[in-house]
């Protein structure tokens, strides 16, 4: 099915779409999302491709009270994201990936668009929050406290209590009572940085007994094996104020992180991906940020289009 849209105009629809019927929306969102939708002719063709589809199929009532999702209507959330995307109104490729984002993230508990970060208060008293771009899903239980991070990033607080907490990534998973640490995906490995308290590490393809990490202490690991533990750099969770911080940090891993705050695609040549780069970077207004690098690098920075940054040699 096509839409004449452009993919990434389907996309944030659908995550408006979505964000607005959750219990937690607030007014400040719904004029976000009046706004977006008024920015641009797009923006509300996807928007009323959306609603027309879950009017179809039975999802919301018909009528101009759902011009503004303004009644926050008592839909299952997961249900309403399976309708807009197997009717091909959230994403062209289905159930595929799109940018990285599986359908288990779209699906999570708790997610984050481009650009946004969430705090969550669990009902235990623990506290996350959600980098941009994130998803994470949450499964407690009499026995233990598990949680999930399918993408993207996260500062958890976990406080003590009876059960256990266990938090798993594709590489493997970390446990302890109670803890303060950052986690991130990074490609095809996890980085876990321990503010307070300390973690056992569990590698998911490994019968090697646990890691011991103290706070103070970070490591990168994969599903077989982990890096190096290694003494805290900086401030691992400067993201959580809109900074961050490198530290003789890789230039496409710049390009990575401001990913997380830009909707569409910064990419990164791989003839620059290894230039070295220190510094403390604004995070919300990524324009100027990525605009200065030729001033420090030799590389130029090309804006292909609205969605799609490319820094290239110079």
């Amino acid at each position: 099915m096509s839409t004449g849209l452009d993919p990434e105009v389907i996309h944030q629809a659908a995550q408006w779409f979505v964000q607005l019927q959750s219990a937690d929306t607030s007014g400040h969102e719904q004029e976000a999302c009046a706004r977006w939708r008024a920015s641009h002719a797009d923006h509300e063709a996807a928007w009323q491709r959306a609603l027309h589809i879950c009017q179809r199929l039975g999802q919301l009532p018909a009528g101009p009270g759902m011009a503004a999702l303004g009644r926050r209507q008592r839909v299952n959330r997961r249900d309403l994201l399976k309708t807009l995307m197997l009717a091909g109104v959230a994403l062209p490729l289905g159930w595929t990936s799109y940018r990285g984002a599986s359908a288990q993230g779209w699906l999570a508990d708790y997610r984050t668009a481009h650009g946004q970060r969430r705090t969550v208060a669990l009902a235990d008293g623990s506290q996350l929050q959600l980098n941009g771009a994130s998803a994470l899903d949450l499964a407690y239980s009499s026995d233990c406290r598990q949680l999930h991070l399918l993408q993207g990033q996260a500062l958890l607080d976990l406080v003590a209590q009876a059960q256990p907490f266990l938090v798993r990534t594709e590489h493997g998973c970390v446990g302890g009572q109670a803890a303060r640490f950052d986690i991130r995906l990074d490609g095809d490995a996890t980085r876990v940085a321990v503010l307070q308290g300390q973690l056992q590490l569990r590698l998911r393809d490994s019968t090697q007994p646990p890691l011991q990490l103290q706070a103070g202490q970070q490591v990168r690991f994969d599903g077989g094996a982990s890096g190096p533990v290694q003494a805290l750099q900086g401030q691992p969770e400067a993201w959580t104020r809109g900074v961050l911080q490198l530290q003789d940090g890789r230039l496409d891993e710049f390009a990575a992180a401001l990913q997380r705050y830009r909707r569409g695609y910064v990419t990164c040549a791989a003839e620059v991906a290894g230039l070295r780069l220190s510094g403390t970077f604004q995070l919300d207004n990524s324009t100027p940020v990525l605009d200065s690098l030729a001033q420090v690098l030799p590389v130029r920075v090309v804006y292909r289009t609205r969605y799609w940054v490319a820094i290239l040699p110079a």
